[in-house]
């Protein structure tokens, strides 16, 4: 749920990425931190886990306008991947905004991708959310690798719908980084739009 700091004219939105270990949910993270501004970000944070670390900052995209004289403050944030710290990921979810789920294109990742929808779907209703309700895109990552699934296979595994958007994506390169963000944020400030 965004928040809004009067004093500073700042709405804050809280946008997590989300998806298996391994996916490239850091990368992203790691990628689009080098490329935001010095001026229009904050730092960086790490919170280390035994196996697993969660990453956060906050910037202020320079692109997408402000909201009824607000400018717009988005905070992201990644989840652990592996399924042990559930309980973190549900922490991390706690105010969310919109979603960029992190898919891997690799052949033995299928089923855990699956999974980790699964569990997002499943985490979501502990605060009495979907992901019907909420903003979110999918970013199918490491299409680099030369024995990667098909998109499409992908997509009938993850959202046979096709009712969310998907963006391929090499993030080690920073390809397909900043559209699925640019996406969901687009998405989070029209649904700011319709109940203002």
């Amino acid at each position: 749920m965004s928040t809004i700091n009067f004093s500073a004219r700042e709405i804050n939105f809280k946008i997590v990425y989300y998806g298996p270990g391994l996916s490239g949910k850091t990368t992203n993270l790691k990628r689009i931190y080098d490329q935001v501004p010095a001026e229009s970000k904050g730092e960086m944070v790490s919170l280390a886990t035994e196996d697993e670390r969660t990453l956060f900052f906050d910037f202020l995209p320079l692109d997408l306008g402000k909201v009824n004289g607000f400018k717009t403050r988005f905070h992201l944030y990644t989840v652990p991947g592996q399924v042990f710290y559930n309980s973190s990921r549900k922490l991390i979810l706690r105010g969310v905004d919109g979603v960029v789920f992190v898919a891997d294109s690799a052949p033995n990742r299928l089923r855990a991708n699956a999974e980790s929808l699964r569990n997002l779907r499943e985490n979501l209703k502990e605060y009495n959310l979907s992901l019907n309700e909420i903003p979110y895109v999918i970013q199918i990552n490491k299409r680099d690798l030369e024995n990667a699934l098909p998109v499409e296979m992908i997509r009938q595994v993850l959202d046979p719908s096709s009712s969310v958007d998907f963006y391929e994506a090499i993030a080690e390169q920073f390809k397909g980084v900043f559209e699925p963000l640019r996406s969901v944020s687009k998405l989070v400030l029209e649904k700011l739009a319709q109940t203002t």
